[in-house]
């Protein structure tokens, strides 16, 4: 086994780079493998900033062009779809956090 010889701030910065890389490892999996599909019609799971109430991210989606299909499990996240194209880039510009495939979050949660 080996000794840790550093001083003790050496260590903790070394504890919080590693945390900060393996944070970034695990959340750009998760983005990757729940990203939505190509279909641009689809539904898409949109998380807006969770200090938003219900009422804002429902505005948000609507002034989208989109139609909420059902709430999530939190206040700042929906379920939406449009026929229109160009939907998740509207969606983007009235604030969503991020663009989820609604199938896949949904396995993650069960």
């Amino acid at each position: 086994m080996t000794r840790w010889t550093g001083p003790p701030r050496d260590r903790l910065r070394a504890v919080i780079i590693a945390a900060a890389l393996l944070a970034a490892s695990v959340g750009m999996t998760v983005a990757v493998g729940m990203a939505p599909g190509a279909d641009e019609t689809a539904p898409v799971a949109v998380l807006y900033p969770p200090w938003w109430s219900a009422d804002r991210a429902f505005v948000a989606a609507g002034s989208a062009g989109g139609a909420v299909v059902r709430e999530g499990a939190i206040s700042s996240l929906l379920v939406a779809r449009s026929p229109e194209p160009g939907f998740r880039d509207r969606l983007r510009a009235t604030g969503a956090l991020l663009l989820l495939d609604p199938k896949a979050l949904a396995g993650c949660l069960k």
